[in-house]
């Protein structure tokens, strides 16, 4: 694995400005701020809906690499197995040839109480320095020091992918309920949300791979409604309490693994 780890001594205020797009979804750990035009009409490659690049990331049509930049917020870093458990997770299901490199950056940000998905992009554009190259599609990761500003007591948000290439995590709330008496390892919480977020910029669940059945969960649209999957809804949503006990990172069911080979995975 080539990872590289900068820290970088940034100083900055977060600016709140409301997003020029739509939201181009409606789940809780899947928020559309992207589409954002660069004045000429067209969309930058990097800054399209969940779901657009799945067949970029899946196949070696465009691309042979993947590059991930890890962006720490104040240092709100994850355990190197994680990072680990990611990369053997997507080598699994990414035909890119030329490998899988995550590159990681800590910088340093104002302090907020929590984060909106608007602030969390706002901060993306102002650091983001990885993107798509001839060869190599990008994927940008933050990682929160703080949490979703839609937390609710036991109702939190873990982690959210918002563009095609755009995730966040809440490292924050994972960290909080993960390690303790009853509660998943915190590797296996980190794996678990890093992983269902991939899933989502795959495509899944009906967000950019087709469905090859019909196995989207009607209540709880773009997750899978097979109990146990990865992509089910509450491996990522509702109430942290359903994954007290967790002791191994989900999998993929059959169906959501025949819809990633269906678009090229593995």
């Amino acid at each position: 694995m080539k990872r590289s780890l900068y820290y970088i001594a940034l100083m900055f205020v977060i600016c709140i400005a409301s997003c020029s797009s739509d939201e181009s979804s409606s789940t809780d750990d899947m928020v559309g701020v992207g589409d954002d035009d660069g004045g000429d009409g067209s969309i930058p490659n990097n800054a399209r809906s969940t779901g657009a690049s799945a067949a970029e990331l899946l196949t070696t049509a465009d691309f042979d690499q993947l590059v991930i930049e890890a962006i720490y917020l104040n240092g709100a870093e994850p355990r190197s197995a994680s990072l680990d458990n990611l990369e053997d997770f997507l080598e699994a299901r990414l035909n890119k040839p030329d490998g899988i490199q995550i590159i990681e950056r800590n910088i340093q940000v104002e302090n907020e109480d929590s984060y909106t998905i608007d602030e969390i992009a706002q901060i993306e554009e102002d650091n983001r320095t990885q993107f798509n190259t001839e060869n190599a599609i990008a994927v940008s990761v933050i990682f929160a020091n703080r949490p979703n500003a839609a937390n609710q007591g036991n109702s939190v948000v873990l982690g959210t992918a918002y563009r095609n290439t755009s995730l966040v995590m809440f490292q924050e709330t994972i960290e909080e309920f993960s390690g303790g008496v009853g509660q998943p390892s915190r590797v296996v919480l980190e794996s678990t949300v890093y992983n269902h977020e991939f899933g989502h910029i795959m495509g899944l669940v009906n967000l950019g791979t087709p469905l090859q059945s019909d196995h989207e969960d009607a209540n709880n649209p773009k997750h899978c409604d097979v109990d146990g999957c990865l992509m089910f809804f509450e491996v990522n949503g509702g109430n942290i309490l359903d994954l007290m006990g967790l002791s191994s990172v989900p999998e993929f069911d059959s169906q959501c693994l025949a819809d990633l080979r269906a678009n090229g995975g593995r």
